[in-house]
């Protein structure tokens, strides 16, 4: 019997999106994002507060790299003609009973704890996944926030560890930046983001990467800057 597209391709597809698992349990936390109009904003602010820790997902502006990066993980899948219902399946599946990551040896030691979404979050966040993964030259939306930085903010994924109201993020690995913010001259702000690890806030994790002194230009930095200082401030003093 001749074999179509999917029975040639589809094994190897499979073991690529079965190390979605493959996150640490502190993506589990519980997200405080408010709910919006619709499931695609909705499951971008679930995804950042619980997935974007640990993966690439570009539409987010996610940055983890502790689990798959999503887009290369679907992108194939996209290509071989698989639709978004199949993918939002695939995606519900990996989140209710994560596979192992045995055999792959790209992440090893770490694992998905189950059901770290449920009910109308879950689908949300799976729609949301299977709408935007892989999908060709897409960006991430216009960020929420005034002015060059909050988009600095949106794209570099700060939004995944931190909660910022003013830039409707509801990360949980790192401290509230809207009750840490106002407390912190520019120069120590500027300290957190290029060298994290000097001083660590406590009851958190030394998660953060290392590189934005090289990653993110000084002009930007200033821009990131005078975002938190000014929309921290004003949330703090509002």
């Amino acid at each position: 019997m001749k074999k179509n597209k999917f029975s040639t391709k589809l094994p190897v597809l499979l073991a690529s999106v079965a190390v979605l698992g493959a996150v640490v349990a502190g993506c589990g936390s519980t997200s405080s994002a408010p709910v919006e109009n619709t499931f695609e904003d909705r499951g971008r602010q679930l995804f950042n507060a619980n997935c974007g820790t640990c993966h690439v997902l570009k539409a987010a502006a996610s940055t983890g790299v502790q689990g798959p990066n999503l887009d290369t993980a679907f992108a194939s899948a996209r290509e071989i003609g698989m639709d978004e219902d199949t993918i939002k399946g695939i995606v519900r599946a990996q989140v209710i009973r994560p596979q192992s990551t045995d055999g792959y040896g790209n992440f090893p030691g770490v694992t998905m704890p189950a059901n770290i979404l449920e009910g109308n979050d879950l689908e949300d966040v799976a729609a949301y996944v299977a709408a935007v993964a892989g999908v060709p030259g897409i960006e991430p939306p216009k960020a929420p926030g005034e002015g060059p930085g909050a988009q600095i903010y949106a794209n570099n994924g700060c939004g995944s560890c931190h909660q910022l109201a003013a830039a409707q993020s509801a990360g949980q690995l790192g401290p509230n930046l809207d009750e840490v913010i106002p407390g912190m001259t520019e120069a120590k702000i500027r300290e957190s983001i290029v060298n994290p690890g000097a001083v660590i806030a406590p009851g958190f994790p030394n998660a953060m990467p290392s590189d934005y002194g090289t990653k993110i230009s000084a002009e930007q930095l200033n821009q990131l800057i005078e975002f938190l200082v000014t929309s921290a401030a004003a949330d703090a003093n509002g």
